[in-house]
């Protein structure tokens, strides 16, 4: 009852604001207009072997949403998951096979999002309609939303409501969780579809219902469009999502009194890893990341995978009653362990450390071991270029120093106010 009477209320308020009911009706009539030639059917099919000859058995159906008129669509991973065969059908009725990727896939997934980016095969040259994406960051609570979707293989259906919080996380539904919730009315085969403002345009992806029956009962989670946007420009470009890497486990705790409700705990610190650079240690209590409160590792997590790579970060530790500031780059894990190894092949050979200021970006010398022939080198140098070339940081280095196979034959420093050429040969 009481769920009805404010339902109620946010209607009488809606209908209130315009001058008819016919003029806020306009606004979900051109949304859903313009939005509807950029949502698609998804079908996915298992092949099987019967008798000599190759059968196609439905696995899966769901919603695809159209964000490139080269056909690139985004929809929900679990959608496709167990599919080998798709059909794509389109507002229009045309149907459609997916184009498979360079490296043989049918999709490029990121199961930390339960996100996959699909392209449609066009024989016909035909240019897609893709959604406008709108910056999630700027939606409100209690906003009115449009869904638009294939519940239960039913095309084009359109559902609306209100958003009923932000940055919802600790759902369960996948590793990195940031959730528009809504009331809009989502059901089996409305994953994957756009969930869209009343300006027709792109807030978020629709992924999942909190159900005990599988059905609507009030509540349903969309992926923030920011996310999505990120998301699918890396699996388009790389195949994969680029994500920084701190290298410590950490855990949620109770806190010791009303404002501190949770904390997040270091638990381990993995060795060679960003954060052991760092100087983290096991029983950190982490604080802040770049000024906003760590309210839970859920939060934490979604921070840290939402943020560039080659960002620069800063966190604030709790350790022994003392907060401690530490900075650092974030990296992708394997091309962080990748750099290491160049580092490490630098030092067998050359005897010199490097590392990357974290508050300016220069590349400096960290240690240069006793006992070689080029003294002119020291610690605390600024390197500016590498066998001629000009760097701006420490990936330039890396990259100059890969381009050159592991010779260095020059390096410019600064040191005492000057630009100074340091030659040397490491068989010297």
């Amino acid at each position: 009852m009481k769920k009805t009477f404010l339902i109620l209320i946010n209607l009488f308020l809606a209908v209130a604001l315009f001058a008819e009911p016919g003029s806020f009706n306009e606004y979900f009539i051109r949304a859903s207009t313009a939005v509807k030639p950029s949502v698609v059917n998804i079908i996915a099919y298992q092949k099987k072997f019967k008798e000599g000859k190759v059968r196609l058995s439905r696995v899966s159906y769901g919603t695809g949403t159209i964000i490139s008129d080269r056909g690139y669509l985004v929809t929900n991973y679990h959608v496709v998951k167990k599919g080998e065969y798709f059909r794509i059908i389109c507002s229009d009725g045309s149907n459609y096979e997916i184009r498979k990727f360079e490296d043989g896939s049918s999709f490029h997934a990121d199961l930390k999002t339960d996100l996959a980016v699909l392209r449609i095969d066009s024989t016909d040259e035909r240019e897609f309609i893709p959604v406008k994406f709108a910056d999630s960051n700027s939606l409100n609570e209690g906003e009115w939303v449009i869904a638009i979707g294939n519940p239960y293989g039913l095309k084009q259906s359109i559902t609306a409501g209100i958003v009923s919080s932000k940055g919802r996380d600790n759902i369960g539904f996948s590793d990195i969780e940031d959730f528009i919730q809504t009331d809009v009315s989502i059901n089996p085969g409305n994953s994957g579809g756009p969930l869209v403002n009343l300006y027709g345009e792109m807030v978020g992806i629709n992924t999942a219902i909190r159900s005990a029956s599988g059905g609507f009962q009030g509540i349903s989670f969309a992926i923030p469009s920011n996310i999505v946007k990120q998301v699918c420009q890396d699996l388009i470009a790389y195949g994969r999502v680029r994500r920084g890497w701190l290298g410590f486990i950490a855990r949620e705790k109770n806190g010791s009194s009303i404002r501190e409700r949770k904390i997040v705990e270091v638990i381990a610190v993995i060795k060679g890893s960003p954060s052991y650079t760092a100087g983290i240690r096991q029983g950190d209590i982490v604080k802040e990341i770049d000024g906003s409160e760590i309210e839970s590792l859920g939060f934490l997590t979604k921070i840290v995978g939402s943020t560039k790579i080659g960002s620069k970060i800063c966190l604030s530790l709790s350790r022994d009653g003392k907060i401690i500031k530490v900075k650092m780059v974030l990296r992708e894990k394997e091309e962080y362990v990748r750099m290491q190894g160049d580092l490490d092949r630098m030092f067998r050979s050359y005897g010199i450390e490097i590392d990357e200021n974290a508050e300016t970006g220069d590349v400096v010398v960290a240690y240069v071991a006793p006992g070689i022939s080029y003294t002119d080198l020291e610690q605390g140098d600024v390197i500016s270029g590498i066998n001629g070339e000009r760097i701006s940081g420490i990936d330039d280095f890396i990259g100059s120093y890969r381009d050159s196979d592991g010779e260095i034959k020059t390096l410019d420093v600064t040191k005492h106010s000057g630009i100074y050429e340091v030659r040397f040969d490491k068989n010297d």
